[in-house]
């Protein structure tokens, strides 16, 4: 039998608060809370909303928004000016538009972190609403504020990131390239230059994914750069997404990034004992801080020991249209086979949305079943393929990590 992976739909473009999306299973609404983080009242809020309004199904998606599930077109229409009045988003959606910012989500918390990342993140931010130029950004073309600490510099990925550098200065990366270090608003505005000279090129593409753009962006603005250092880590330590990960910090883990309302309000009744801030990072987990205990929510993974921090899955079939087959229960079942330190992602489809980087298991659904991949991504060499998702559980259960690599090749 030959597998078929149906190409899928690229879009091109994210759904935004005044753009929700039409899913399999209703429309998507997305918030992309300032500065990443939200306060209790709001997740209140976002929590009544997504059971009022929509399925009571919420993501925390790999750019640190929050995706409200199985809205109807008229609900979702309405959702921006609710978000807008509970301090959720910006009332011009040219400005909203362009505030696609990821920034280092222990700031404040972690006494490691440059302690001038907020100053960092609000004046690009407030740099970004007053650059009518760069609403012709692509939808997906993002920034980051990076001021490591435990979440390592390097490990937040943007198109254009800014990069704590010691002792009060910064730098920009923008793909394999970066400026030399100097001052906050000298580094804010060169970012906004590199950002408008990418809008100067026709079809141009993005440094996230084709990191030889930063040079020729540099150039185009003739500014000197030099080689950025590369992490070679997609994600942080498990040790740090789940459980106690510094003094009075503890982060819950949505598994495969899927909240439920009553799991979000649950956060927020803990919040409430700490400083009253929920905080979103790219790798599904929500940070408190300030509880005098640890926090237990139901459902939501406070053990860094738990494989299914190692594991990605989409929606799959049930939420996306464009999905070829299940997902969710395939890869929780599939996580507790994993040998020590793999990684898994279960993509409904060749897109690979959950998770574009390489992992050491990647299982994609197909027309007629699931294909194995070996340490790459959903685009990669297909080594052994399955009629359906038990036949699959089936081989993992039964097999060893070594014995798939050796045994796995038909």
């Amino acid at each position: 039998m030959t597998q078929r992976f149906t190409p899928p739909e690229v879009k091109g473009w994210c759904p935004g608060l005044f753009a929700p999306m039409q899913a399999k299973d209703g429309w998507l609404v997305r918030v992309r809370p300032p500065l990443g983080r939200i306060t209790v009242a709001q997740a209140v809020f976002l929590a009544q909303i997504a059971e009022r309004e929509g399925n009571g199904l919420i993501c925390l998606t790999n750019r640190a928004s929050l995706q409200l599930r199985g809205f109807s077109h008229n609900n979702a229409l309405r959702f921006p000016e609710l978000a807008v009045l509970a301090g959720l988003g910006m009332a011009n959606p040219e400005h909203e538009k362009r505030l696609a910012l990821l920034v280092s989500p222990l700031t404040g918390g972690d006494r490691s972190c440059a302690p001038d990342t907020l100053e960092c993140a609000a004046a690009l931010r407030m740099a970004l609403c007053h650059a009518d130029n760069l609403s012709v950004l692509p939808d997906k073309f993002g920034f980051a504020v990076d001021g490591g600490g435990l979440f390592t510099v390097g490990l937040l990925k943007a198109d254009i990131t800014l990069q704590a550098n010691g002792a009060g200065l910064w730098s920009v990366v923008c793909g394999n390239q970066k400026s030399k270090a100097a001052p906050i608003q000298t580094i804010v505005e060169l970012a906004v230059k590199l950002a408008a000279a990418f809008t100067a090129i026709p079809e141009g593409k993005r440094p996230a994914r084709y990191p030889a753009t930063g040079k020729m962006l540099f150039q185009a603005i003739h500014q000197p750069y030099y080689p950025a250092e590369v992490t070679s880590a997609a994600v942080p330590d498990p040790a740090l997404l789940a459980g106690s990960i510094g003094a009075a910090l503890y982060a819950l883990n949505a598994p495969l990034g899927i909240l439920t309302s009553t799991m979000l309000r649950s956060c927020a009744h803990h919040a409430r004992n700490g400083d009253g801030i929920l905080r979103l990072t790219p790798w599904h987990s929500l940070i408190l801080h300030g509880m005098p205990y640890a926090p237990h929510v139901a459902d939501m993974v406070d053990t860094s020991t738990n494989p299914i921090l190692r594991v990605s899955a989409c929606m799959g079939n049930a939420g996306c249209a464009q999905a070829e087959g299940a997902t969710q229960a395939l890869a929780k079942t599939l996580a507790h086979s994993l040998g020590a330190g793999e990684s898994l992602h279960v993509s409904g489809c060749s897109k690979g949305c959950a998770h574009p980087a390489k992992a050491s298991w990647t299982v994609v659904a197909a027309q007629n079943g699931y294909g194995l991949i070996h340490n790459g991504t959903t685009s990669g060499p297909v080594m052994r393929f399955f009629p359906d998702d038990t036949a699959v559980e089936d081989y993992f259960i039964g097999t060893k990590p070594q014995e798939r690599i050796m045994n796995g090749r038909v």
